[in-house]
């Protein structure tokens, strides 16, 4: 087979991505896969990134966790094997020349299950953490993409080609920089896949203080070694991360519908309205009132319309 040069490959992606994202956040017709817009760049929001392959077609984005930053565009791919909370905010879209971007769900079993297939070399495992990283793009991943968003426009297409698409696009990025990541999440015994089952855990009851050894238990690990591995793989303390979800809650429903600060922060779980206060300042940079009123000012509408892609 012969692909089309990268820069004819990506003018065509642009061009579907374009027309099959009417709205800021576009689910398709093709069940993993997400397609993104905005017209300009956002603030930064904190955003629980879930297990999936990230590809920007336009335009620039950068997120952070904690001493981590990301700065990626067209030219590279995001893998996220793990939920992460992290800030994210898009750095380079304007109305003529829009962020577009592509989300690819993934299951560990699927990749498994090409792992096994192809007997995939795990490479060597990277020094940083194995949740998240990028990798170059590549024209073979691209023309993939391209496949797939094609069959956007033939639904007789889809049920056949678009399964099989989907395990050549997990097979070219277990070719790529990040394959060792894949396999981590893949192995059922891994300390990423251990870890992805607290978290459902901590996900789930996060308004409740949910003690490290239940968590522990969940992960099928001591509870030191648990602590020490939850670290590793994600940035941040069991503790850190349920208030990310707390907080992340807390200002939905202020927005949402329209909870007041003391409710909210009771709600998700706080029993002091002032050290609700403290640590939502200390995540948003404003107290509860300030930031909603910053929020309302533009609109909610609208202030969700421009960091769609990053409010789920």
């Amino acid at each position: 087979m012969i692909l089309q040069d990268k820069t004819d490959l990506l003018d065509e992606i642009q061009a579907r991505v374009r027309r099959h994202s009417p709205q800021k956040s576009n689910k398709t017709a093709i069940d993993f896969l997400t397609l993104y817009r905005s017209d300009c760049t956002t603030d930064p929001l904190l955003v629980v990134h879930k297990p999936r392959i990230y590809v920007i077609i336009q335009g620039a984005k950068a997120i952070r966790i904690r001493e981590r930053g990301f700065t990626y565009d067209q030219n590279n791919y995001l893998v996220a094997t793990v939920d992460l909370p992290l800030s994210g905010h898009i750095t380079r879209a304007t109305p003529e020349a829009p962020y577009l971007a592509a989300c690819i769900a993934f299951d560990p079993d699927e990749i498994a299950t090409v792992i096994a297939e192809t007997h995939a070399d795990p490479g060597l495992r990277s020094p940083e953490r194995a949740s998240l990283g990028l990798s170059p793009m590549t024209e073979d991943l691209l023309d993939v993409l391209r496949r797939i968003l094609v069959c956007l426009d033939r639904e007789e297409d889809r049920a056949f080609l678009v399964p099989m698409l989907k395990r050549e696009l997990i097979y070219r990025v277990l070719q790529g920089a990040q394959n060792h990541v894949l396999h981590e999440i893949a192995d059922r015994k891994s300390d990423a896949s251990r870890i992805n089952r607290a978290l459902a855990c901590l996900r789930a009851h996060f308004m409740t203080d949910i003690p490290t050894a239940e968590l522990a238990r969940h992960a099928g690990m001591a509870s030191s070694t648990f602590f020490r591995k939850f670290q590793a793989v994600t940035g941040l303390s069991p503790v850190q991360y349920r208030t990310r979800l707390r907080l992340r809650e807390a200002r939905r429903l202020m927005l949402d519908e329209n909870r007041l600060a003391t409710e909210a922060g009771f709600t998700v779980g706080y029993e002091s309205p002032s050290h609700f206060t403290r640590e939502y300042r200390a995540l948003y940079g404003l107290p509860p009132h300030r930031d909603i009123a910053r929020i309302r000012t533009v609109g909610p509408d609208r202030y969700r319309a421009m960091n769609e892609d990053i409010w789920q």
